[in-house]
C-alpha cells in the first residue's frame, strides 16, 4: 500500500494540475482571438470529427486507388498524401493524453518523482505568475543538467533553472496541424506538445506515437516497405559505446558531449549488453543522486541475450518499424558475429528519413 506521504504528494500534484489549468485557461480566455496562429485555423473543418475530450480514435488513413501502385514515384505520392493530410488528431490516444504540467518553481527532485510515478519523459511547465508556459522540461534536459551540476544540492534545483540548458526548444504545435508538420520538428526533439484552441497543452506526442501511425499505414510506402534499411541509408555509420563498468555520470557526460540519447553498453569483450539513456534517469532522486558515481552495472538492469533489440542491415523497413512498435523501442541495434554493437537505427533516423520522402520534389 502507498505511504500516506506518497498519497499527498500525488494528491498535491493532482491538485496543482487543475490550478495551472485553471489559471491559464483564465488568462487565456480575453485572448484566444489575437493569439492563436493562422495554422490553428488551417482546416478548422476538418475537426468536426473530435469528441468532447478533444481527440478522436486513432484510425488508419488508407487510399484506396493508389494501394496496389509498385512503383517509388507512387508509394512516395502515397506518403506525401497521408502525411501533409492527416491531422495530428488522429495519432492522439489515452496514452498522449497523460499530461502533467509543472510550476516553474518546483524542484527538479519532484519533477523526477512525477516523471517516474506517471512514466513519461517530458513536462510543460508554467510561469504560474504571468500564467503562461515556458518550456517543456525533458529527461534529457535533466541529463544536461546534471553533467554540469553533478551536485547532491542539483535535485533541489528550480525546474525554471534547469529549462537555461534546455536542449530541446518549446515548439507547440495544435490538432489540426498536419503530421508532415509533427515530423519535421521532431527531428529536432524527441517529443511535442500538442495544444488545443484554449492554447492548453492537451496532448503531449512522441516519435513512436508517429511510428506507430506510419506502421498502421505502411502500404502507404508501397516498394519503399519491403526495402532494406541498409538500401534506404537508414544505417548509422558509427555507434556509441560505453562500459557498464563506467560511472554513471561518464554516461551522463558521453549522452551531453556527442549530443545523442542512446549508448550502447558493452562488457568487457566488447559485446552489447543493453541500452543506457536519459530515461533511466527517472529513478534519481535527492535521497538517490550518489548513484550517479555508481558503475552503470549497478544501476540499470540489462536485458537478456534474446531480450536485445536487434536488427540486421537485411531487415526490410516494414519489418524494422514493426520491431520499433512491438518492443516501444528507443534504437535497434546492428551487432557481427561476436554480439559486438556495429551500427543502429534510431527513432530519429527514422523520422529524418519520412520528412525526406515526404518533402521530396516529384517532376512528373
Amino acid at each position: 500500500m502507498a505511504s500516506f506521504n506518497t498519497i499527498l504528494k500525488v494528491f498535491g500534484g493532482a491538485i496543482g494540475g487543475a490550478l495551472v489549468y485553471f489559471l491559464i485557461t483564465t488568462g487565456n480566455n480575453g485572448n484566444n482571438n489575437n493569439n492563436n496562429s493562422s495554422e490553428e485555423h488551417h482546416n478548422t473543418e476538418n475537426i468536426s470529427g473530435l469528441t468532447s475530450s478533444g481527440r478522436s480514435s486513432r484510425r488508419a488513413l488508407t487510399n484506396s486507388t493508389n494501394n496496389n501502385s509498385s512503383s517509388d514515384i507512387g508509394s512516395i505520392h502515397n506518403l506525401i498524401d497521408l502525411l501533409q493530410n492527416t491531422l495530428i488528431e488522429y495519432i492522439l490516444t489515452d496514452e498522449t493524453s497523460h499530461v502533467i504540467t509543472l510550476d516553474s518553481q518546483a524542484t527538479l527532485d519532484y519533477a523526477l518523482m512525477r516523471m517516474n510515478e506517471s512514466n513519461v519523459t517530458s513536462l510543460p511547465i508554467v510561469d504560474l505568475l504571468h500564467k503562461k508556459y515556458i518550456g517543456m522540461l525533458s529527461i534529457v534536459d535533466i541529463a544536461t543538467f546534471l553533467g554540469q551540476f553533478p551536485s547532491v544540492e542539483s535535485p533541489n534545483t528550480p525546474v525554471g533553472e534547469v529549462l537555461k540548458y534546455n536542449r530541446e526548444p518549446f515548439l507547440p504545435l495544435y490538432v489540426n496541424s498536419p503530421i508532415q508538420l509533427l515530423i519535421h520538428i521532431m527531428t529536432h526533439q524527441l517529443q511535442v506538445p500538442i495544444m488545443s484552441n484554449e492554447t492548453i497543452v492537451v496532448d503531449i506526442v512522441s516519435r513512436l506515437n508517429v511510428i506507430k501511425f506510419i506502421n498502421e499505414n505502411i502500404d502507404e510506402l508501397g516498394s519503399k516497405a519491403n526495402s532494406s534499411i541498409r538500401s534506404l541509408g537508414l544505417l548509422s555509420k558509427e555507434i556509441c559505446s560505453i562500459d557498464m563498468d563506467s560511472r554513471v555520470i561518464d554516461a551522463i557526460n558521453l549522452l551531453n558531449s556527442e549530443q545523442i540519447t542512446e549508448l550502447a553498453v558493452i562488457d568487457k569483450d566488447g559485446k552489447l549488453i543493453g541500452t543506457f539513456s536519459p530515461s533511466d534517469l527517472r529513478k534519481l532522486s535527492i535521497y538517490s543522486f550518489n548513484q550517479c558515481y555508481e558503475p552503470i552495472r549497478n544501476f540499470i538492469k540489462f536485458p537478456t541475450q534474446d531480450q536485445l533489440i536487434l536488427v540486421s542491415p537485411s531487415s526490410t523497413l516494414k519489418s524494422t518499424i514493426r520491431k520499433f512498435v512491438d518492443n516501444n523501442a528507443q534504437i535497434c541495434w546492428i551487432v557481427d558475429n561476436q554480439l559486438k554493437p556495429i551500427s543502429s537505427i534510431t527513432q530519429l533516423s527514422l523520422m529524418k528519413f519520412f520528412l525526406n520522402l515526404s518533402t521530396s520534389v516529384i517532376s512528373d
